[in-house]
């Protein structure tokens, strides 16, 4: 099931009503210094009303990331199917495709700071298997159309073949995503951050470097 199933499926609208609230409350603050309480208070609702809704906190905060995400896959929905994009070459839809994640930087790094601070913290709290299948399902999957793209490429000339390219695409955009939570925390130790979108513009075009024809 994915995010937009599930709310639609939801008995209580009060509990979309909860989720979005807590997702906002989510790009605001650390996941880990938001209490179930702050939640309720944010929400004009007692404690014991969201653990009946949600069981735990994880279980919300899995379902408000979930939201989170489906906003962001929403950012981009049209975009790879206007003719701008459609008459590209593969080479240059793959750059496109892969500037994605640099636009994720430059104008969501509220999203990227939760990423990074939810990462952690399910890695501490298990939520359900459910609760896991709901977001990864809403979690940004460009694969089909960086696939469609390379395939594309080959066609046309402009990429080469027998790139093992499944494991090309993890790697990349692992890479990046990496990049973009780390950059999103801000200028920690002082300046290592001034240079990041050269930086990323750099792992990019070594991306294309390596599969182009």
């Amino acid at each position: 099931m994915d995010y937009r199933n599930f709310i639609k499926n939801a008995k209580n609208d009060r509990i979309n009503d909860v989720i979005s609230i807590t997702a906002q409350m989510l790009l605001e603050t650390d996941v880990d210094e938001i209490k179930m309480s702050d939640i309720a208070d944010r929400c004009g609702l007692g404690v014991a009303s969201l653990y009946r809704y949600f069981g735990t906190k994880a279980s919300l905060v899995t379902k408000a990331g979930a939201l989170l995400w489906s906003n962001v896959m929403a950012l981009f929905d049209g975009v790879f199917e206007c003719d701008y994009y459609k008459e590209k070459t593969g080479l240059d839809k793959l750059r496109e495709l892969m500037k994605v994640f640099k636009v994720l930087f430059l104008s969501h790094r509220d999203f990227l700071r939760f990423v990074d601070s939810f990462d952690r913290y399910i890695s501490k709290e298990k939520p359900s298997e459910d609760d896991i299948d709901l977001y990864q399902q809403s979690l940004a999957d460009f694969y089909p159309l960086f696939e469609s793209a390379y395939d594309e490429g080959v066609k046309d000339g402009t990429l080469r073949a027998g790139v093992e390219f499944d494991i090309m695409y993890l790697s990349l955009t692992h890479a990046l995503m990496l990049m973009n939570e780390k950059f999103s925390l801000g200028d920690i130790f002082g300046g290592e951050n001034k240079n990041a979108e050269r930086e990323l513009d750099f792992i990019i075009e070594m991306a294309i470097s390596y599969i182009k024809a």
